[in-house]
């Protein structure tokens, strides 16, 4: 009957520090995704390396519990916003925000030139 016990203790302990570390995961995940909005490998890398180095998880298992972290977060809920060209004036454009369908018109000046459309940017720099 001890056997038995001490057995479902060490299998409950082993469950309950996978969860917290997944739980460490998923805090450092949200405190620096806004680092890395278009490289989440890189967010994936830092969040192992922080299971590593500073909670002392094994390698194997960092990979896994960041991975399942990931999967936890709310990515669908950040803002993501889009440009329109297609709008009726040249002069201008729209950014969409996708998620709730608000269209804002600005002008195309105050993009950054990368951003600019095709035949904007000699209208942009014209305009300074």
């Amino acid at each position: 009957m001890n056997t038995i016990t001490a057995v479902t203790n060490t299998a409950c302990d082993a469950q309950e520090y996978r969860s917290s570390m997944q739980l460490a995961a998923l805090h450092f995940l949200q405190r620096h995704q806004g680092e890395h909005l278009t490289d989440d490998g890189k967010l994936f890398e830092r969040g192992v390396q922080y299971l590593v180095n500073a909670m002392d998880v094994p390698a194997f298992m960092a990979d896994r519990l960041v991975h399942l972290a990931m999967s936890e977060l709310d990515c669908l809920k950040r803002p993501v916003i889009g440009i329109d060209y297609g709008t009726e004036d040249s002069s201008t454009v729209g950014l969409v925000h996708f998620l709730t369908g608000e269209t804002v018109l600005i002008p195309c000046r105050h993009l950054p030139a990368r951003l600019q459309p095709p035949a904007a940017p000699l209208a942009a720099a014209a305009t300074y």
